[in-house]
């Protein structure tokens, strides 16, 4: 049973607006460009595609060989690598000028890693070496010579070339002759391309850093750490650097000092490159994770401000044309609208949700503004949520809006242009389970109250500890919500019972015992009898001592 629920979950894709699908017969991990006016995508069943950016529909598509790892935008074509080690260049509607076998004799490559190229030199890093070609396509020299190494994509820098090899990155010339070398401690250069940007060059590594080197002597700048393998490409912008870990977060890097600005939180590795663009108006940071979501992620702040679907992990996005657009292990191209969005941020993908209130709340963006979010339980009716000052929030009795096992709450923005359309929205499933007890109150109330004076009530929740909102209070004849305490008046002096209610917990019945605001009774008489024994006392020595002296 847990098993098919687990499946289930999986199965409950949360999603957005969808403008439009291209489904391929393999894999699309590559990162699309746009050549000529058309989005192109590479698959992993052999072909590129050209596509329309509004409406997803095929205009060309090329065979150029199994596993495409990367497309180069050059000199008006295309150039795409394969991991089988073919090099192919792409010209106009898709014709392809030349393709260059390296998996063959003299060279003899049985995998390549990527492609670089500047306007003189093409270079190919491949299990067994380096390679220069001539921009015809053939092969001008083997730069670096090694067996059976993994490499990163080369760097085409204007007389030059950069690429990881194990434990090295490696300056060397075009050439041939090595300029220089930077070694790491630990881990090792694999997939991520190195990053040129101004004097320095960026790269991830699997010792869970980002390095920062001068590109003229390699010399370290910094290194920012995450808390796992860093195997996707950095994207750098503005004096900062993006980048994905598998560690679950993205993170960005101050390019100057290699500080942390802020690091946003996903569910499982982001293994793809960044892309910068905007969702509903706010700059953002998209990046596609192995938890089959794209994510966009606030610029400023860090903040996740949107999540959507694919059915597979999601390869590298791009931004164009106020949509973003991206491939998935599903074999799928998709493109969704950044006009406007929401995201569900509680409760969480799978959580299992008892008898207590459930309180959904999330953010929202809109570029047209007057913005509406509405929520939609299973297949009810859409409803308004609250917008916050933190975004928007909705609550939910589960007795009367859940049905015992899988639930998919889905929530829909509209703003003064339009409103998401469907037929997918963002969701998050969850569990249902009305066989959890309900929870019960600690419920405390603060000492000596004296009638006519203030006096609170604290309720917290007895299984974390946690402050109550939205719970009821019945006092002294009135009914009232409060929210994590209430202080009232005390009333005449007396003996009086308060009782908290909520969805999901039993109620509660505390007892309130309010004092007189005057003297007490009791210690009126026991001054009165104190008074009298100590005129008592003087005057009896008083009596005393007159009695003394006649005599």
């Amino acid at each position: 049973m847990k098993r098919e629920i687990f499946l289930l979950f999986l199965l409950a894709i949360s999603n957005a607006s969808l403008m439009w699908q291209f489904s391929t017969d393999g894999p699309v991990f590559v990162k699309p460009v746009i050549f000529q006016g058309s989005v192109v995508v590479a698959s992993d069943d052999g072909n590129v595609y050209a596509l329309d950016p509004a409406s997803g529909s095929k205009r060309w598509q090329a065979t150029v060989g199994k596993e495409p790892n990367e497309i180069i935008l050059y000199e008006n074509t295309l150039l795409i690598s394969t991991t089988s080690g073919k090099v192919v260049r792409v010209g106009n509607n898709g014709q392809i000028q030349w393709s260059l076998d390296l998996n063959s004799s003299p060279t003899n490559v049985s995998y390549a890693y990527g492609a670089g190229a500047n306007p003189k030199t093409i270079y190919v890093s491949a299990n067994n070496g380096l390679y220069a070609l001539d921009k015809n396509g053939s092969v001008r020299s083997k730069l670096v010579n090694y067996n059976d190494s993994v490499a990163s994509p080369p760097m085409a820098g204007p007389d030059y070339v950069i690429f990881g090899k194990g434990r090295e990155l490696i300056r060397v010339s075009e050439t041939g002759p090595t300029q220089w070398k930077a070694s790491l401690n630990e881990g090792a250069f694999w997939r991520g391309r190195p990053v040129l940007e101004g004097n320095t060059v960026y790269i991830g590594a699997l010792d869970n850093k980002l390095h920062a080197y001068v590109v003229s002597n390699g010399i370290e700048l910094w290194s920012a750490r995450s808390r796992n393998w860093v195997v996707g490409t950095p994207t750098i912008r503005d004096g900062v650097a993006y980048f994905g870990s598998d560690d679950g977060s993205v993170y960005a890097i101050d390019t100057g000092s290699g500080a942390t600005r802020w690091i946003a939180q996903t569910s499982l590795a982001v293994q793809s490159q960044p892309e910068l663009g905007v969702m509903g108006g706010r700059e953002a940071v998209f990046a596609g994770g192995t938890d089959k979501s794209i994510y966009a992620i606030d610029k400023a702040t860090g903040a996740i401000v949107w999540k959507g679907p694919a059915s597979g992990t999601v390869g590298s996005p791009l931004f164009y044309q106020n949509s973003v657009i991206f491939g998935a292990s599903d074999g799928k191209v998709y493109s969704y609208s950044s006009e406007r969005a929401c995201s569900i941020v509680s409760p969480t993908e799978a959580e299992i949700i008892g008898q207590k209130e459930l309180v959904i709340s999330g953010s929202y963006v809109s570029e047209a503004g007057s913005a509406n979010v509405q929520v939609q339980i299973n297949d009810g009716a859409w409803e308004s949520a609250t917008i916050t000052d933190e975004g928007w929030v909705y609550f939910v009795d589960p007795k009367a809006k859940l049905v015992a096992g899988l639930n998919t709450i889905s929530c829909k923005v509209s703003d003064a242009a339009g409103e998401e359309s469907g037929p997918t929205f963002t969701s998050v499933a969850v569990a249902h389970d009305p066989a959890i007890p309900k929870s019960n109150f600690v419920v405390t109330v603060s000492p000596s109250i004296v009638e006519g004076t203030n006096f609170t009530i604290f309720v917290n929740d007895g299984d974390d500890g946690a402050p109550v909102d939205r719970f009821e209070l019945d006092f002294g004849g009135k009914t009232a919500k409060h929210d994590k305490n209430a202080t009232l008046l005390a009333p005449p002096a007396g003996a009086y019972q308060a009782t908290v209610k909520k969805i999901g917990f039993n109620d509660a019945v505390v007892q309130i015992n309010v004092n007189s605001s005057g003297i007490s009774p009791l210690y009126m008489a026991v001054g009165v009898i104190l008074i009298i024994i100590i005129v008592w006392q003087v005057w009896s020595r008083f009596l005393r001592q007159k009695f003394a002296r006649k005599r």
